[in-house]
């Protein structure tokens, strides 16, 4: 059985993906040959490449499928999220009302939340029973629409209540007012679209888990809190890849409700949370592949053109709003990306990058002979920026060879998607397809300047380990399903 699904290894694939993974390399070395201080990215790349082929080999050997049975939905799981959530409130509302200077890490300094703590814990296990013994059992749509409605109308009076006592008392009773509002928020959902058995999944809690850890304790480098063990690991990344798997869970799960705007709501909700805490580091560029991961899986998933375009409109519209609440320096790129003269220091890099390509001719200029490269006109040449290295140095031919092997790696995991023996692989390599599209895209268009500047890789050819490992992994689990898309007759 082993040896049949090992002949079913899409080598293709794997060989185009070393192919890429050497260009990379070569083009690492180029940009960085004359540059003091980071000598050894070399070294670390190739490793990275060793180790990540390894870990695609032991990725594709694990049957796929399992990952659906490391999701089996825990119920207990919602209100324990949602209880530990409260607490985190609690905690970050009394830090945010106290002087620095007063902030000692000490367990003494949250006693007098305590109380908060309990009630808010109380209040959503009471609305987890009510949900386990009567609110699961409504079928019909009314009921639950009028006691959602008396739900919310009681929610308000207590508010209004509250706030007609006096000026101090909504303040003195905003930890309470905040507790109970998340529990009114979990009976609300439990009552309409249940969003919240979306915490069922223990996957999908360990992706919240790891981005939540980051805003705590996450390493700061370059004015973003991004990562975990001295800079070697980045959450986010991995979790673009279990976003997948789980996001794949779901959509199996409801493939027979595809046509429901709920199943579309929920599902983009599933993807919204991870990619708020993202974006919250801040981390626009990684926020956006979500989106551009969820589009593929539900475009594969059989979503309706109509839901599509309804959203389309609402993220028009939901534009202003967006560009209020964004960090001034993603704003500032966005201004710089409409109009290059406002600022031309900040321009300066996506010109020399422009400068590069157009330079490159249709053969470059050989390798390691790159003026814009190699005198350093180029910044962050060997990870943003080596597509115009590789324009500058290899020519037109040598980029679009580039760009070829992304398009033939992009087809094979096509193939693996239309060959896949179930709904599960078939939307995890479209996951994998989405996720790789994307961010080539953007890294390409953001050197010709057709993009603006987000800090995305381009797949397996940009030098980084946490990125290039779990691309990895993510080809590991589209080999996978490679190796098990015909059913034996006799397995």
């Amino acid at each position: 059985m082993a040896r049949r699904s090992w002949r079913n290894f899409d080598y293709l694939l794997l060989g185009a993906l070393l192919l890429l993974s050497a260009y990379g390399v070569t083009m690492i070395y180029s940009a960085t040959i004359n540059t003091s201080g980071i000598e050894n990215l070399v070294q670390r790349q190739i490793i990275y490449v060793i180790a990540g082929t390894v870990l695609l080999l032991v990725t594709a050997s694990v049957d796929y499928r399992l990952l659906e049975l490391v999701q089996l939905p825990f119920p207990i799981l919602t209100p324990l999220v949602l209880a530990l959530g409260n607490v985190g409130l609690v905690i970050s509302l009394q830090l945010g009302q106290m002087q620095p200077e007063e902030i000692t890490l000490s367990l003494s300094l949250f006693e007098p939340s305590f109380p908060v703590m309990i009630v808010g814990m109380l209040l959503v296990i009471a609305a987890y029973v009510a949900d386990r013994l009567w609110i699961e059992k409504l079928d019909l749509l009314l009921p639950r629409a009028v006691m959602a409605m008396v739900v919310a109308g009681a929610a308000a009076a207590a508010f209004a209540a509250l706030n007609g006592l006096g000026a101090d008392r909504p303040l003195a009773q905003s930890p309470y007012l905040l507790v109970g509002g998340v529990a009114v928020v979990y009976l609300l959902d439990c009552l309409t679209l249940r969003f919240t058995d979306t915490l069922r999944s223990p996957l999908y809690v360990v992706v919240l888990g790891m981005l939540g850890i980051i805003l705590v304790v996450g390493q700061a480098s370059g004015g973003a809190q991004r990562w975990l063990g001295a800079g070697m690991v980045q959450p986010s990344e991995l979790s673009k890849i279990l976003m997948i798997v789980v996001l794949a869970k779901f959509l199996v799960d409801r493939e027979e409700e595809m046509e429901k705007f709920s199943t579309v709501l929920v599902s983009l909700g599933l993807v919204a949370v991870p990619m708020l805490l993202i974006y919250l580091q801040p981390d626009l560029g990684t926020a956006l592949t979500m989106i551009a991961i969820w589009a593929a899986m539900m475009w594969m998933a059989g979503m309706r053109f109509r839901h599509l375009l309804f959203l389309a409109a609402v993220g028009v519209a939901a534009l202003p709003l967006v560009w209020l609440n964004l960090e001034e320096y993603m704003r500032q790129r966005l201004l710089l990306f409409v109009n290059p003269t406002a600022d031309p220091d900040s321009y300066f890099n996506v010109h020399q990058a422009l400068v590069s390509i157009g330079s490159g001719g249709w053969t470059g200029k050989g390798l390691t002979h790159g003026t814009q490269s190699q005198l350093h006109f180029l910044r962050v040449r060997h990870t943003d920026f080596i597509f115009a290295v590789t324009a500058e140095e290899l020519g037109f031919l040598g980029a679009t060879v580039m760009i070829g092997l992304i398009v033939f790696l992009l087809w094979r995991v096509l193939q693996v998607a239309g060959r896949s023996r179930d709904t599960f692989g078939r939307l995890i390599a479209a996951g994998v397809a989405g996720l790789i599209l994307f961010q080539s895209v953007i890294n390409v268009g953001m050197n010709l300047g057709l993009m603006p500047v987000t800090g995305i890789p381009l797949p397996f050819v940009s030098y980084g380990g946490s990125s290039f490992l779990t691309l990895m992994v993510a080809m590991g689990l589209v080999e996978s399903v490679a190796m098990r898309h015909k059913k034996l007759e006799f397995d």
